[in-house]
């Protein structure tokens, strides 16, 4: 198993946007006429893409302009028009790490979120939750979000009269505002408990548990994001529980759901990963019970289930198996950049796929230019080469020149071998 592993662990050290009163005006066709107009802005200032001669400066001007339009128009009445508005500004959020402007914005963006979430219903609920999450990463200090946050999100995650797809949102957002801004230990495994009383529904108790996919759904999740917080712990403190707690999630490998399945195994690793860490002589009981079912559904060939399915699942269960039964860490690394980040650990893994579902396309530009992010996985600080202003690729015009002197080398080539081949004949 991986040794010395170092977690992560953050500690703590504007005023409301104007409503708009009538949703369908020709202002907010203005700002998402070209299908997302704030994604479009950050693509332009992240990619470097834009005409030569335009000034950055005025680039990012644009970029901050339209971000702020997002924000008052999330304030409407129009249920839509909110839920299009906050998507613009979680899709800005991703082409860009803007700390400096999203700090003077803090508090309204927060406030937006609270208002959504405690108003909002279905999808405005889910994308107010994942713009909580991406507010966080885009600041230094994130514990004033989390504390502004947590009591609602609690409430919500409990609330069996919500949506599962809403409260599956809010528990990885939850999780999320925990894990970056949540302090103290205590902190944390409060939190792993609310999100352990939702998923142990799923234990086997007498019979296998029978739900609707949406609550095997939200149970994944909730799993998910507990193992996430786990990662925090020290490995004496996940070494005193382990048993016990192997023993719990060992049913969720018979579960229906592939996803619920996979992230138990996954749990289990990383559980077995921390305590051989902390003890090399350590003997898990009912390890062979366990070998076995994760040999089971590495190679398992069932026919009742997708054919996408099995190929995930025994990919996952393959990497599982050996790191259970020999102690094998995974061996992954992910390339951004000039950079290579290694998952050589199961702990890392965890974090890395989470962040992945977070920050999706953007998980690159936030590796190479997010302090916080960095911190996370021990990069240091960004490449001085590194701009997340500017582009690495040359311009359009200097593109365009070496392809002309390359058209230009080739056509002067094959003209001396044209000559050569005449003077044989």
């Amino acid at each position: 198993m991986a040794k010395n592993k170092k977690k992560f662990n953050s500690k703590a050290g504007g005023t409301k946007a104007a409503a708009a009163e009538n949703s369908d005006t020709d202002e907010e066709g203005s700002v998402f006429n070209d299908g997302a107009s704030v994604a479009s802005e950050a693509s332009t200032v992240v990619n470097g893409d834009a005409e030569d001669g335009v000034d950055e400066t005025s680039q990012l001007e644009q970029f901050e302009a339209k971000m702020k339009d997002a924000i008052e128009l999330a304030t409407q009445k129009s249920a839509a028009g909110r839920v299009k508005a906050l998507e613009a500004i979680c899709t800005g959020f991703l082409k860009q790490y803007c700390p400096d402007f999203v700090e003077n914005q803090q508090m309204t963006v927060c406030d937006l979120v609270e208002k959504s979430l405690k108003k909002g219903k279905g999808g405005e609920v889910v994308v107010a939750a994942r713009l909580s999450n991406l507010l966080a990463l885009q600041l230094h200090d994130s514990e004033e979000v989390y504390k502004e946050l947590k009591t609602l999100m609690i409430q919500i995650v409990n609330d069996k009269t919500a949506s599962s797809a809403g409260r599956a949102s809010v528990a990885t957002s939850l999780a999320g505002l925990c894990f970056l801004g949540g302090g103290e230990m205590a902190e944390v495994v409060s939190i792993m408990t609310v999100l352990e009383g939702i998923f142990s529904a799923s234990y086997t108790k007498v019979a296998l548990p029978s739900f609707p996919p949406e609550i095997t759904a939200l149970h994944s999740a909730c799993l998910s994001a507990w193992s996430l917080l786990l990662t925090l712990q020290s490995s004496g403190e996940v070494y005193r529980s382990a048993n016990s707690t192997v023993d719990k999630l060992q049913g969720l490998l018979l579960s229906g759901d592939v996803e619920l399945r996979i992230t138990a195994g996954e749990a289990i690793a990383l559980i077995l990963e921390f305590a051989f860490d902390y003890d090399e002589e350590f003997q898990m009981e009912g390890l062979e019970s366990l070998t076995e079912s994760l040999r089971q559904l590495a190679t398992d060939s069932n026919k009742s289930r997708s054919k996408k399915d099995r190929k995930e699942q025994r990919s996952s269960f393959r990497d599982i198996l050996r790191g259970v039964e020999e102690g094998d860490p995974p061996s992954e690394k992910v390339k951004f950049g000039k950079e290579v980040l290694y998952l050589d650990c199961w702990y890392k893994k965890v974090q890395y796929d989470w962040f992945c579902k977070v920050l999706c396309s953007g998980m690159n530009l936030h590796l190479s230019a997010n302090y916080l992010l960095r911190e996370v996985f021990e990069l240091g600080d960004p490449l001085p080469a590194f701009d997340a202003t500017s582009s690495q690729r040359p311009s359009k015009t200097e593109r365009n020149a070496a392809n002309q002197l390359a058209f230009k080398a080739r056509t002067q080539s094959r003209n001396k071998n044209r000559d050569k081949r005449s003077a044989v004949f």
